[in-house]
């Protein structure tokens, strides 16, 4: 019997079925193991966030400061801090790519020079800081070639933007940040050179002329210290209590008082600068040697903190079953439905709500005139811990004001010839709003931003996993109800 071997066209086509399946195959593992790859990497993503909110938890569950302003140093109780920059999930006045600036709803129209439209952008200028306690491990930091320990630090949580290779601001798409955690360690005694010459009152001090600057200074010690004349003071927690002490406050080292209120220096709406405010970062642009090492989490596309208004609307958009607050994409004022929310400082939202009875707004207004720390719509507003000191420290605080003089609110006299001495301001609504509604305001020199108890935070951090292009949140919440 013969046997009919294969044609050379069966052949070919043989050859073509197998090839084709062969690519099938080919494609169908390209597919798989670019999903196990896109998988692994939001994997790590998830992992990585979940090990910045850890570490975010931990400072917040050690908070040293009340949250009930104004603080007396004579406590020793440090300081917090909110910085609320312009930017919300909802509207970006600022492009740090473009430096321009504008009004922008994200899920309308985009005005205004430099504009640009990025839908999965969130809050990025907003900024923490405050004093922590570890009751458990110590925290540790740099000092010269050694280390140092000590269980109480001043952290410092900020964006800025993501630089390429040259030092400037990347421009993809979305826009991402880096977010950098800087901690320095609080011992008001160092004891150990150049902290300790063994001279009386310079045995605990170090030079400025062997530390030209806040980055050659940082780039040796990770230590909270204040500028002072020639020379950098270690703090104490009640050192820390005052504005002036504490890091990126004062930058020029005053110290008689004119540089009240001593408003926070960056990143705010420098998000642009180049080189970024001498110490705020370990970074190449500022000739640092320690580069990275404050860096905690990359393609950052929000940071947002927000605090606990228990008179904060609550609407839901019509579009969705979606509960939103001020802040949100899609929040209609006309549908607020509840009342007790985290809101953006200085939202804004006064009017056209129903609130429950005698709650007024707490954090709507951009803050208190005495503080002269006062925002807007396009510059930040500030929630601060505040200190008493500013009432009896010698300086006339509210001298912009024409007032009545120095410390007139602990001088023992009728200043504003009403029948009071030294009286605080006068809470007609006892809503703690004082004169954002008109009321008295007393005679203290000074007033907190917000003269209100802050009784939680909740921060939200969302990244971008470039590979699969997924966006992933992780919200960190903390109460300081005591």
């Amino acid at each position: 019997m013969t046997r009919r071997g294969m044609t050379l066209v069966e052949m070919l086509v043989a050859t073509a079925a197998t090839l084709l399946l062969m690519g099938a195959i080919a494609q169908i593992f390209s597919v798989f193991g670019t999903a196990i790859s896109d998988s692994r990497s939001v994997i790590e993503l998830d992992g990585r966030m979940r090990s910045v909110a850890w570490r975010l938890r931990g400072d917040l569950d050690g908070v040293t400061a009340r949250t009930n302003p104004p603080l007396s140093p004579q406590d020793d109780e440090g300081y917090f801090e909110v910085i609320e920059g312009p930017n919300n999930d909802q509207f970006i006045y600022f492009d740090p790519v473009t430096s321009g600036t504008m009004s922008f709803d994200k899920w309308g129209t985009a005005a205004g020079p430099g504009s640009r439209e990025d839908r999965v952008l969130g809050d990025t200028d907003d900024v923490l800081l405050f004093t922590t306690r570890n009751v458990d491990t110590a925290f540790l930091g740099k000092f010269r070639s050694a280390r140092i320990e000590s269980p109480v630090a001043e952290v410092a949580w900020f964006l800025r933007p993501t630089r390429n290779a040259a030092g400037a601001i990347a421009t993809a798409s979305p826009t991402t940040f880096t977010l950098y955690r800087r901690q320095l360690l609080v011992m008001g005694y160092v004891g150990a050179l150049p902290f300790y010459n063994g001279t009386g009152s310079d045995e605990n001090m170090a030079l400025q002329a062997t530390y030209p600057t806040r980055t050659s200074f940082y780039d040796s010690f990770d230590l909270s210290a204040r500028f002072n004349g020639a020379v950098y003071l270690p703090n104490t927690l009640a050192d820390l209590t005052r504005r002036e002490s504490r890091f990126m406050h004062n930058m020029g080292g005053v110290s008689n008082g004119s540089g009240f209120p001593y408003p926070f220096v960056g990143p705010g709406v420098a998000h642009q600068a180049t080189p970024p405010p001498d110490g705020l970062a370990f970074d190449l642009a500022n000739g640092s040697s320690r580069v990275s090492e404050d860096v905690v989490l990359a393609n950052v596309i929000g940071f947002d903190v927000r605090v606990f208004d228990p008179a904060g609307p609550v609407g839901v958009n019509p579009n969705s079953t979606v509960a939103t607050v001020p802040g949100d994409p899609g929040f209609i004022p006309s549908n607020v439905v509840a009342n007790g929310c985290y809101v953006d400082l200085g939202n804004g939202m006064t009017t056209g709500f129903t609130y429950p009875a005698g709650i007024a707004p707490r954090f709507a207004f951009f803050g208190a005139a005495k503080s002269q720390l006062v925002g807007s719509v396009t510059t930040p507003r500030v929630w601060d811990s505040w200190s008493t000191h500013y009432e009896t420290n010698g300086y006339d605080e509210d001298a912009p004001y024409g007032a009545f003089g120095i410390d007139q609110g602990s001088n023992g006299l009728d200043d504003d010839e009403n029948g009071f001495v030294d009286e605080p301001p006068i809470d007609l609504n006892r809503d703690g709003v004082y004169t954002a509604v008109g009321e008295a305001p007393g005679e203290l020199e000074t007033s907190p931003p917000y003269p209100l108890p802050l009784r939680g935070i909740e921060v939200r951090i969302r990244c971008y996993e470039p590979s699969s292009r997924q966006v992933r949140q992780m919200t960190v919440r903390q109460t300081f109800v005591q």
